[in-house]
């Protein structure tokens, strides 16, 4: 399983250290090496080298038995590119698979881990087997991926790559849960790395059921299932001692309902995880907004400030004004206060005043 894991265990001194979710099949190297040993094999093909976590391991046993290890990826990384160009016993292949396999001897044992699809796998395990036709029959093959979410759904890294009809309906930017047999957002997915099936199970979909169809009309060859790390299938011959060995020795692991147990748990969890990532980038998101807002608002208030101090200039201005209108008024009240005295004053020493001669004389007029 490729795996978008930007998720690690953190030491003591506060260093990064292992990938917080196991999806190479170097967590399966006990189980897998002890297959290879009983086998008795000396050449392995290992497809989808990835970052070459498991290469090495692979290559430390080849070099101790003798044998030779070749690499199947379309695209490897550099740590994968040195570490084969820095051994004898160490092959790269730059090429899409199966058209790869055509190509290479046929080997004691394959691992298949590259494209996680029916088309892929099917294809993969149909060329190992034309090319066993000469030999002493069907290889041990480890196939990843056999358990959720790839055993029933397909998985596409490059599905312009694949016949048409061979592609069901996806999507890069949705995810898969155990629940669900559709997509969802978020949930696990591959960050525009890899895109899944719309739809979970039914036919030609997922690695597990291109393994099942293989095996159809095979009656010498069985299927283990390690039902852990994404799921690790075995093909094997029972018609060979070497086959029934590794059979045996697998009956531990296969289906093993406390493996299957732990494979839900780890998977629960790391959804969790994945859960609380995606709440705290929504948070982020809203933080952004909320600074947005803020800075917005800080504008309109600057600007809000600034026509404050403006209506605050002109009311001290009209203020000044009313003033000025106000001394006016009272100094013209004044004025014709005194005016009105005086006219009084003037009128008591006058003798025979009629009504209307003194309302003239307080309006200002003169009497008829």
């Amino acid at each position: 399983m490729t795996v978008v894991d930007d998720h690690r265990q953190g030491g003591d001194d506060g260093s990064l250290r292992a990938p917080l979710l196991l999806h190479s099949l170097s967590a399966l190297r006990e189980v897998i090496f002890a297959c290879l040993d009983i086998s008795g094999a000396r050449t392995v093909v290992e497809v989808g080298g990835e970052d070459g976590v498991f290469t090495r391991d692979l290559l430390a046993w080849v070099e101790k038995v003798g044998g030779k290890l070749y690499c199947v990826d379309p695209q490897p990384s550099d740590k994968l590119v040195e570490l084969c160009s820095g051994s004898e016993a160490a092959e790269l292949t730059i090429g899409r698979s199966p058209q790869a396999l055509e190509d290479l001897e046929q080997a004691d044992v394959y691992l298949l881990d590259g494209d996680h699809n029916y088309h892929t796998v099917k294809g993969e395990l149909e060329t190992i087997e034309r090319n066993s036709q000469d030999g002493e029959g069907m290889p041990l093959v480890f196939v990843h991926d056999v358990g959720w979410p790839c055993g029933r759904r397909d998985q596409y890294y490059s599905p312009e790559s694949l016949p048409p009809e061979a592609v069901h309906p996806h999507a890069y930017d949705r995810g898969v849960i155990p629940e669900s047999s559709g997509v969802v957002e978020g949930g696990f997915r591959g960050a525009g790395e890899f895109a899944v099936a719309l739809e979970e199970g039914g036919e030609a979909n997922g690695v597990l059921t291109a393994v099942e169809d293989f095996l159809e009309g095979h009656a010498d060859l069985a299927l283990a299932r390690i039902p852990c790390v994404f799921g690790l299938g075995v093909v094997y011959r029972t018609s060979s001692p070497e086959g029934r060995s590794v059979g045996e020795f697998l009956r531990l692991y296969d289906g093993n309902p406390l493996l299957e147990r732990l494979e839900a748990n780890r998977l629960a969890l790391y959804l969790r995880v994945l859960e609380l990532q995606d709440d705290i980038a929504s948070l982020r998101t809203q933080i952004a907004s909320l600074f947005t807002q803020m800075e917005s608002f800080a504008l309109q208030h600057r600007d809000a400030a600034t026509e404050n101090r403006a209506l605050w200039a002109r009311n001290v201005e009209l203020e000044a004004h009313l003033k000025l209108l106000r001394d006016e008024a009272a100094n013209l009240l004044a004025s014709r206060a005194l005016t009105l005295a005086e006219r009084l004053a003037k009128l008591r020493g006058s003798k025979g005043l009629s009504r209307d001669r003194l309302r003239a004389a307080v309006e200002g007029k003169q009497p008829a």
